[in-house]
C-alpha cells in the first residue's frame, strides 16, 4: 500500500509540474491523463470539460481504448456518465462510483472489477467538467487517493483559469494592435493628423508629420498665433482665430474650419481642422482640446473640378431642355414629365395653358403636382382617377388612364392619359412622362356610333312604326321557341292575323290614320301577350303571335278570342271613331308541322280560310285547307295575269233622258273574260282585287280604255255621249289619281266633259274633307262628278252642298220599291226635289218595269237606266246607238 501511495504522490507531482509549464489546452489535458496512467499507477484516466456558452465538449483520455468511443457518443447526445454527474453534484470533493454503475455505462471493461474515482473541475461560470481515474483496486471513500484527486482537480481548474486568462489577454492585445493599425492606416489614407492640446501649459501632442502645421496654437493663451501659424493665408487667419475663440468660449458645439497654409514651395494647400474641448475646469474654462488636422487640397481641387463639370452639364442640360421644350411645345396634346417626388420636371405649352400654371413654378424645387394642380397636401387618392405616378410605381409598366376632369382643371372634358416610365441608364425608375389627349369628342362619337348601331339593330329587327319585332326577329324567336319545344316535348301555337278591310280604311281616311290605327292595334295585341310569348308585325296589317308552351288548340282558341274581343272595341283616331275586326289563322307545332317553314305556311293557310269564311273569325289549320288556299292564291295571281294579257273588257250600259228616251250617257261596266270560267261580272272579282291591291292597276286600265274608245268613236264620225266610270275608295286615295285622270285626257285628246267620275256615297263620306279637296281639283279639269247609290249611306247635306257634283244616282234598291212601297215613293220624290234644289241632275238606276218609268216621269226624274231600256252593251253594239256627228 505504501508503494501505491508513493506512486500516486509522484504522479500528482508530475501533473502539477506539467501544469506550470504547458500553455496549450489540448496538450495540457492530454498530458494530465498520460501522467495519471504512466507507470501503471492507474488503469485509465479521462477528463471532460463542458462549455455551456459555446455548447461544446472538450475531452482527453488515457487507457480507455474503445470504451472512450462509448463515452464520447453519450456526450454528443448530451448524456453525462453517472460518475461525472455525481462529481459535479458533490461539494465534498472526489466521489467513489461503485462497480455496478460504471459497468452499466461501459466505463469498466467486461470482466474487470473495481471502482472509479471522479472529481469536479470548476474553472469558471459556464465552463466546468470532471476528472475520472480507474485505480484498478478497491478503494475506501476516505482514502488518500480521494483526497489527492480532489486537490489535483483544484490545481487543474486553477491552471485552466490561468491559461484562459492569458489567452484572453493575448486576444485583447492583438485586437488593440489591429485597431491601432487600422486607425493609423485610416489617418494616413485621409492625410489627417491627430492633435491633443493642453491649453493651460500650451503643450501640444501631434502626429509627427503634422507638428509644424499645428503650431499656431502654440501661443500662451487663447486667441494668439504661434510663430509658424503665420503660414496661414492672411485672408483666412482672422476667421480661424474667430472660430477657435468661439469654441473655446463655449459658443459652438464643435470647432471646424477650412483654411489655406503656405507650403515650402510657396504654393497654398487647403486644410480642415476639426476638434472640440474635452475638459473644462470648475470655472468652465477650457483645459484640454483634441481634434484632427487634414490636408483637403485634393478634395478641394476635385470639388472645383466637379463644380466646373456641373456647370458645363447644367449648361448642356439647359440647352437640351430648351431644345426638348421647343419640341414638346409644338405638340397640341398636353405633355408633362413628373419625378417620383411628384415634382414636375417638364411641361409643354399646351399643358401650361390647360392647367393655368406658370412654367417658372415647375422643376426640381417646385411644388409637387398634387399641390400645384389640386391644392392638396398629400398625393391624390381618389380611386376614380388613379394617380399616374403611383400607377407606374406599382406596376413599373406603361399604363393608360382616363380622367375627367384632367388634373383638376375646370374644363369638364374627358382625357385619355398614356403614362410611360422614365428610367436612367441603369434601368432604375426615376419618374414618368404622360401624354394626355382630349377624347371627349371621340367618346361622344363612339357613343353615337353605339347608339346608331343599337338603332340599326332595332330597325333591322323591329318594325319602325309599332316597335314590334319584325319578320326577321319573329323568325329568330320562332326558331328558338321550336328548339325549346323540341327539348321539353311541349306544343306551341302560331297565330297569323290581319285586319279586315284595313286597306279600305287606309285608302279612304289616309295613311296617317292607318298608321295610328296600326299603333293602337299593336298596343292592344301586346296586352294579350304573356311575357314568354311574342307578337310581331310582318308588314301592312299582318301580325303574328308565338304562344310558347300552350296546351294545344284549346289554349290557342282562348287567346284568339281575347284578341278578337280586344280589337272590336271602337278606336278613336284623329277625330274618327273606327271599328275593326280581325281574321286569325292558327297552326300548332308539332301537330300541324314539325319545322319552322311548315308551321308558318299552315298558319298562313288557316288565315286565308278564316277570311274566306266571312271574316272576324279564327280558323285552325286542317289538311284540306291546302287545296282551297292554293286556289285563293291562284285567283289573286290570275287577276294580275288577266290584266297583263288584256282579258278584261269594258261594257257600256246606256242612260236615257226620262221624258224623251233620248240617249244621254253611258256607264262603263267591267267584265273578265276568264279563259276557263267564261265571262265574269264585277261581283266575282272586285272584292278580291281590292284586297290584293290590283284594283288600282285595273282602274287605271279602265280609264285609259274608256278615253281611248270614245276618241275612236269620234274618229269613226259618231256623236259620243259622256261615259261614267265608277271609282273605288282606294283609287281616290291614291296620290297619283289626279295626275292619272289628267294624263288619260291629255294623252287621248278626249274632251274632259265627256268623262264622268262616279263615286259611292260611302267613298265620299270617308275622310270627307280630304276627298272634297281632291274632287274639286278633278272638277277644275272639266270632268263631271256624280254620286252613285245615293240614299244608302249617311250622306250629309252640308257635304252635299260643298261637293262639285253634276248628278245624283238613285240606288236600284229604291227604284225597285217605288211602286209597291208608298214610303219609298215619297222618299224618292224628296230626293228628286232635293237634287233639283241643288241644281243637280237625277238618274234612277235599275228601271226594269214600265210602271217604274211612268212614276219617274211623273215625278220629273231627269234620267234613267236599266234593263227595261237596255242591257249592258259591248263597244260594237254601242256604236249602233250613237248617231252620226252633225
Amino acid at each position: 500500500m505504501l508503494t501505491r501511495e508513493v506512486e500516486l504522490l509522484r504522479a500528482s507531482l508530475a501533473v502539477c509540474r506539467f501544469l506550470l509549464v504547458e500553455r496549450d489546452l489540448a496538450n495540457l489535458l492530454q498530458g494530465i491523463c498520460d501522467r495519471l496512467v504512466g507507470g501503471g499507477v492507474n488503469r485509465s484516466a479521462w477528463i471532460v470539460l463542458l462549455d455551456e456558452e459555446m455548447g461544446g465538449v472538450i475531452t482527453a483520455e488515457a487507457g480507455l481504448g474503445e470504451r472512450f468511443d462509448i463515452i464520447r457518443d453519450q456526450l454528443q447526445k448530451r448524456v453525462l456518465p453517472r460518475c461525472g454527474e455525481l462529481a459535479l453534484a458533490s461539494r465534498d470533493g472526489a466521489v467513489l462510483c461503485e462497480e455496478e454503475i460504471c459497468r452499466e455505462q461501459g466505463i469498466l471493461e467486461q470482466g474487470a472489477c473495481g471502482q472509479v474515482l471522479a472529481a469536479a473541475v470548476r474553472c469558471r461560470p459556464g465552463l466546468h467538467g470532471f476528472l475520472v481515474v480507474e485505480p484498478g483496486v478497491d478503494l475506501e471513500s476516505e482514502s488518500l487517493e480521494s483526497d489527492l484527486l480532489t486537490r489535483l482537480a483544484g490545481s487543474i481548474a486553477h491552471a485552466l483559469r490561468r491559461l484562459f486568462q492569458a489567452e484572453e489577454a493575448r486576444h485583447r492585445e492583438d485586437e488593440l494592435r489591429r485597431v491601432e493599425e487600422r486607425f493609423e492606416l485610416a489617418l494616413h489614407a485621409s492625410q489627417a493628423g491627430l492633435w491633443d492640446w493642453n491649453i493651460r501649459t500650451g503643450e501640444m501632442y501631434t502626429s509627427p508629420d503634422r507638428r509644424e502645421f499645428l503650431d499656431y496654437r502654440d501661443g500662451n493663451g487663447a486667441g494668439e498665433i504661434g510663430k509658424l501659424g503665420r503660414k496661414i493665408h492672411p485672408e483666412d487667419r482672422p476667421r480661424v482665430l474667430q472660430v477657435l475663440n468661439d469654441h473655446l468660449a463655449g459658443r459652438t458645439e464643435e470647432y471646424r474650419i477650412e483654411y489655406r497654409i503656405r507650403e515650402e514651395d510657396g504654393s497654398w494647400s487647403w486644410y480642415l481642422d476639426r476638434g472640440r474641448v474635452v475638459e473644462r475646469d470648475e470655472r468652465n474654462m477650457p483645459v484640454r482640446m483634441t481634434g484632427t488636422h487634414q490636408n483637403i487640397t485634393r478634395q478641394k481641387q476635385q470639388a472645383e473640378a466637379l463644380e466646373a463639370v456641373r456647370r458645363q452639364l447644367h449648361e448642356a442640360v439647359n440647352h437640351e431642355r430648351t431644345f426638348l421644350q421647343t419640341v414638346i411645345d409644338g405638340a397640341t396634346d398636353p405633355i408633362m414629365a413628373i419625378d417620383l417626388d411628384y415634382r414636375i420636371l417638364l411641361m409643354n405649352a399646351t399643358a401650361s395653358r390647360l392647367m393655368d400654371v406658370d412654367p417658372g413654378t415647375i422643376g426640381d424645387q417646385g411644388s409637387p403636382c398634387y399641390r400645384l394642380f389640386h391644392g392638396r397636401d398629400t398625393p391624390c387618392d381618389d380611386p376614380r382617377y388613379p394617380c399616374p405616378v403611383q400607377q407606374v410605381m406599382q406596376s413599373g409598366e406603361r399604363v393608360s388612364l382616363v380622367h375627367n376632369p384632367y388634373h383638376g382643371n375646370r374644363i369638364n372634358n374627358t382625357f385619355e392619359i398614356e403614362v410611360s416610365p422614365l428610367r436612367n441608364k441603369d434601368g432604375e425608375l426615376y419618374g414618368i412622362i404622360e401624354v394626355a389627349r382630349d377624347i371627349t369628342d371621340r367618346l361622344r362619337i363612339e357613343q353615337e356610333l353605339r347608339e346608331s348601331q343599337s338603332r340599326l339593330y332595332r330597325l333591322a329587327h323591329h318594325d319602325p312604326l309599332t316597335g314590334l319585332p319584325n319578320r326577321l326577329l319573329f323568325r329568330d324567336r320562332l326558331e328558338r321557341a321550336i328548339a325549346k319545344a323540341r327539348r321539353n316535348g311541349n306544343r306551341l301555337a302560331i297565330l297569323f292575323l290581319d285586319l279586315d278591310r284595313f286597306k279600305t280604311i287606309n285608302d279612304t281616311l289616309g295613311h296617317d290614320v292607318g298608321d295610328e290605327l296600326l299603333i293602337e292595334v299593336s298596343r292592344r295585341l301586346q296586352e294579350q301577350c304573356r311575357q314568354s310569348d311574342t307578337v310581331a308585325r310582318l308588314g301592312g296589317d299582318e301580325f303574328v303571335f308565338i304562344l310558347d308552351d300552350i296546351n294545344g288548340s284549346p289554349g290557342a282558341a282562348v287567346v284568339a278570342r281575347k284578341i278578337m274581343h280586344s280589337l272590336t272595341r271602337p278606336m278613336r283616331i284623329k277625330g274618327h271613331e273606327i271599328k275593326v275586326s280581325t281574321s286569325i289563322g292558327i297552326a300548332i307545332f308539332p301537330d300541324d308541322s314539325d319545322d319552322i317553314d311548315g308551321v308558318i305556311k299552315c298558319a298562313d293557310t288557316a288565315l286565308y280560310q278564316a277570311k274566306d269564311s266571312g271574316r272576324s273569325t279564327y280558323r285552325f289549320y286542317r289538311n284540306d285547307m291546302e287545296l282551297k288556299g292554293r286556289r285563293l292564291g291562284l285567283q289573286k295571281e290570275q287577276l294580275r295575269t288577266a290584266l297583263e294579257r288584256r282579258q278584261f273588257l269594258v261594257c257600256y250600259q246606256p242612260q236615257f233622258e226620262t221624258a224623251s228616251s233620248r240617249l244621254v250617257g253611258l256607264e262603263a261596266l267591267l267584265r273578265w273574260n276568264h279563259p276557263e270560267q267564261g265571262m265574269l261580272g264585277p261581283d266575282r272579282f272586285l272584292t278580291l282585287a281590292e284586297e290584293s291591291g290590283v284594283i288600282v292597276d285595273i282602274g287605271r286600265w279602265v280609264l285609259e280604255e274608256v278615253c281611248r274608245q270614245q276618241v275612236q268613236w269620234q274618229q269613226e264620225g259618231l256623236a259620243v255621249v259622256p261615259v261614267a266610270v265608277n271609282i273605288s275608295a282606294q283609287q281616290l286615295a291614291d296620290r297619283n289619281f289626279l295626275s292619272l285622270i289628267s294624263g288619260c285626257i291629255s294623252s287621248s285628246g278626249l274632251a274632259p266633259e265627256l268623262l264622268e267620275i262616279e263615286l259611292s256615297e260611302a267613298t265620299v263620306m270617308e275622310e270627307a274633307d280630304r276627298n272634297l279637296a281632291e274632287l274639286e281639283r278633278i272638277a277644275r279639269l272639266g270632268i263631271r262628278l256624280s254620286v252613285d247609290d245615293f240614299g244608302t249611306g249617311r250622306f250629309s247635306l252640308a257635304i252635299l252642298q260643298k261637293l262639285p257634283l253634276a248628278r245624283l244616282k238613285i240606288d236600284t234598291s229604291f227604284t225597285a220599291r217605288i211602286i209597291s212601297d208608298r214610303n219609298m215613293a215619297m222618299l224618292v220624290d224628296v230626293i228628286i226635289v232635293l237634287a233639283h234644289s241643288l241644281g243637280l241632275t237625277v238618274l234612277a238606276e235599275g228601271v226594269e218595269k214600265r210602271e217604274q218609268l211612268e212614276f219617274l216621269r211623273r215625278y220629273h226624274c231627269d234620267q234613267v237606266q236599266g234593263y227595261l231600256l237596255s242591257r249592258p252593251l259591248e263597244r260594237e253594239q254601242v256604236a249602233g246607238l250613237l248617231t252620226p256627228e252633225k
